[in-house]
């Protein structure tokens, strides 16, 4: 857990974060592990230490290693012989971030959120069970909800999932919820259908949707759907419990103003 300047509350184990797919390609899986063990670890890292940490075989790690290596993404440290990544993964990924012509559109509306409750503000989509950020923008008070863009959360424990839960239609949500575990994070977790489901009835009638400790008792958050290109995103404002209740008018407001900004101004 990140505690002591920022609510960060999510540090999940390498596995617990992976979540993988049946479908995936093993050696790009192990590319990604690669790049996020250096991530981590920030520091250089010799082949046994990483075929260890990651559980690759050798011979394999290495293959990757030298691949990576001979396209310039690693260069390895003579004199240690451990490897580091080069920049320019970092640089190519700026390009890509700074030419998406979706966030390019969203990205500016979402400063704007923050700006105007100095809250977290993020936009997330729904990947089966999880809701995912696709776009964070973090307020710079001390204290405040830290996430990073790729995070992934269970639907049933914030504001999030309620709103990707209720841009459904019912039978859609029926039989998502049915596939959910309902694992319980905090005394406030919804552990049942029936619970979520009567939360999203009352968020759907009060026009957006809230969460109060649903991971913990010291984070909320409140958010509302919108539709682009046929998909349905949550613009969510993430916040210590305290301040997001004694805000939860002014907040909820920003949220649905830079929902209807968003939706007026889409051009997909």
């Amino acid at each position: 857990m990140r505690y002591a300047v920022i609510l960060g509350f999510w540090e999940f184990s390498r596995e617990e974060m992976s979540f993988s797919s049946s479908g995936d390609v093993k050696s790009a899986v192990r590319v990604i592990q690669i790049f996020r063990l250096f991530a981590e670890l920030k520091r250089p890292l010799a082949l046994s230490s990483i075929s260890s940490k990651l559980a690759f075989p050798k011979s394999s790690c290495l293959a990757l290693l030298k691949t990576l290596e001979a396209h310039g993404y690693l260069y390895q440290i003579n004199d240690t012989k451990t490897y580091y990544p080069t920049r320019r993964l970092l640089l190519e990924g700026q390009v890509i971030a700074e030419n998406d012509p979706f966030l390019s559109h969203v990205r500016p509306l979402l400063r704007d959120l923050c700006d105007a409750t100095k809250e977290t503000a993020f936009l997330a989509m729904r990947t089966g069970l999880l809701s995912h950020y696709v776009e964070v923008i973090e307020s710079d008070q001390t204290l405040r909800y830290a996430a990073t863009v790729g995070e992934k959360r269970p639907l049933h424990i914030g504001a999030a999932g309620q709103c990707l839960l209720g841009a459904m239609n019912e039978k859609e949500r029926e039989a998502v919820m049915a596939m959910m575990d309902f694992e319980k994070f905090s005394s406030d977790t919804l552990t049942s259908a029936a619970a979520l489901r009567s939360s999203i009835s009352q968020g759907k009638e009060r026009g957006w949707f809230m969460s109060i400790g649903g991971y913990q008792s010291d984070v909320a958050s409140i958010g509302n759907y919108v539709w682009i290109n046929g998909e349905a995103y949550a613009i969510v404002v993430a916040a210590p419990t305290n301040r997001l209740k004694s805000n939860e008018l002014a907040i909820s407001q920003a949220v649905l103003r830079c929902c209807s900004r968003v939706t007026s101004t889409a051009m997909f």
